[in-house]
């Protein structure tokens, strides 16, 4: 079986760290699973994945209305390798041999002595990505940490220190960029590699800017004169270094910054997509449907010409129950092909996933990896009772789950990931992301006008009022992560999420505690 029986924004589990869902926009929320690359001699690493959604009945989704394709047409999953994490001065050591910045430093070396092979120049071009993904996120989880431990760090130390600190580690990252691109602005350096510095330094350029700034107007009356001065020259720095690049990640007054915000977009994609990993879709029941279609032909063929000899031989050629005989053959012929097809698109539903995708390493074009996944309507009866000690853990009575009936889809997923090619190839690169994203539009088809009204008594004005009221519908989601170690079942994870909705869309995600 693909899919193995199992016999048994917020909180993080151990094992399961940094997994989170929110709301993306209006009508797509995301969520984010992390595969982390054990540590043993197995060749594979396999994760089944198991997502409940317990869909409100009066939304009227069922499997006339909302098919197995059009559930994989609103759903859209992006594997990536996790940024790997690395302070400033990680990143700045010379020692450290994990370092983007050092072994971008080898590579212009050899190119300096005239070694420009192609794998000198991708690996140059894939560390300057790198290294711009792994400051954004250095920034983002230093400052996020200062932020909102504020006023813990303030009791127990001196805040100003520690962000002085911290920006003097900015300063030296700063002079190291400045150093680099002298480097990359010698002739011999080829215009592709120029070009990729420029992109990656503009975009690490606008992540010390972004970070700064919101730092510095959280802090304002908290740093001293002497700490704010660092802050500003530090912004002024980065925004004079784009503009001398004709950078148009430049916010220009009496404008609407229409080109800041489609170019922060591109670098965005363009130094991310570093960490990004190809998918080939492949279709798991073809070539089994193919064989059972061929065996269908093949049986229904016997059987006419088997039923043909066994009675038109008996019947006067060209006469009425010879022709009559000759349709009824016929007609049989068709149904028992039909209903072999049918018996074999449930068969094979049965063994084959409904999506394989194969995960593939873009650099290296090496297969990493593989997806297989498989989405079913299931009755209460068949949910695993954990899941629904989970989810009946958050209704406030038993009415209100007789009240508020549901329709259960069961979205499952196994991921396998092949340990040695991932170590082959990646010394940093080992925890795997799984981003899906999921569209509710369909969801949206029969639900209610988002505001009604209902007549209220106002006993301080003592009048009669119309007041408005919100229609919301609750799409709880509860996810699974089972991991196996040689076909045994290892550990067990769950998280449970509520996404709410109206007929315009999504209103917000709160995650849930889970108590088993």
């Amino acid at each position: 079986m693909i899919f193995p029986e199992k016999t048994i924004d917020g909180i993080k589990y151990k094992g399961w760290k940094d997994s989170s869902m929110g709301r993306h926009d209006l009508y797509n929320f995301e969520s984010k699973i992390n595969y982390t690359l054990e540590k043993s001699k197995k060749k594979k690493t396999s994760y089944f994945l198991d997502t409940y959604f317990f869909i409100p009945e009066a939304l009227q989704l069922n499997k006339e209305t909302y098919s197995k394709e059009r559930f994989f047409s609103d759903i859209n999953t992006r594997i990536r390798f996790k940024t790997p994490k690395m302070t400033i001065d990680g990143i700045l050591d010379d020692e450290n041999e994990l370092s983007p910045v050092n072994t971008i430093k080898t590579n212009l070396k050899y190119i300096e002595y005239g070694k420009t092979s192609r794998d000198i120049i991708t690996s140059t071009h894939r560390e300057l990505r790198l290294l711009s993904s792994i400051i954004k996120v250095s920034l983002r989880d230093q400052f996020t940490y200062f932020l909102t431990n504020y006023q813990s760090l303030k009791k127990q130390s001196n805040f100003q220190d520690l962000i002085k600190s911290y920006l003097k580690s900015i300063e030296m990252l700063q002079l190291k960029m400045s150093h680099l691109r002298d480097n990359f602005l010698m002739a011999q350096v080829p215009e592709k590699l120029k070009e990729a510095f420029q992109l990656a330094s503009e975009y690490i350029s606008f992540q010390l800017e972004f970070w700064i700034i919101r730092a510095l107007k959280t802090f304002e009356k908290e740093l001293n004169s002497e700490t704010q001065s660092k802050m500003i020259k530090i912004i002024e720095y980065e925004q004079k270094n784009r503009k001398n690049i004709h950078s148009r990640l430049i916010i220009e007054e009496n404008t609407d910054n229409e080109s800041y915000s489609y170019w922060e977009g591109i670098l965005k994609k363009y130094v991310q997509s570093v960490l990004y990993l190809d998918k080939k879709r492949k279709d798991p029941k073809s070539s089994s449907l193919e064989v059972f279609y061929s065996i269908a032909a093949a049986v229904a063929m016997f059987f006419s010409l088997f039923l043909g000899f066994l009675i038109l031989s008996n019947l006067e050629l060209y006469s009425i129950p010879f022709l009559i005989a000759t349709v009824v053959i016929y007609m049989l012929k068709d149904r028992i092909k039909d209903n072999i097809r049918y018996v074999s698109q449930k068969a094979v539903g049965l063994f084959f996933p409904d999506r394989r995708i194969d995960i593939v390493d873009g650099f290296n074009q090496e297969k990493i990896g593989e997806s297989k996944e498989k989405v079913n309507y299931i009755n209460k009866e068949d949910i695993p009772p954990e899941i629904l000690k989970i989810r009946r853990a958050s209704n406030i009575t038993q009415i209100e789950e007789k009240g508020k009936p549901e329709v259960i889809i069961l979205y499952r997923k196994k991921i396998t990931l092949f340990n040695n090619k991932i170590e082959e190839y990646h010394r940093r690169r080992r925890d795997i992301s799984d981003v899906m994203r999921f569209n509710i539009r369909d969801f949206l088809r029969y639900a209610d006008d988002p505001v009604q009204f209902e007549l209220n008594w106002n006993k301080d004005k003592k009048v009669i009022e119309s007041v408005p009221i919100a229609k919301v519908y609750h799409l709880n989601i509860i996810f699974q992560l089972t991991s196996y170690k040689k076909n045994k079942l290892k550990k067990v994870y769950y998280k449970k999420f509520r996404v709410i909705l109206n007929q315009k869309g999504i209103k917000r995600v709160i995650e849930l505690e889970i108590s088993l």
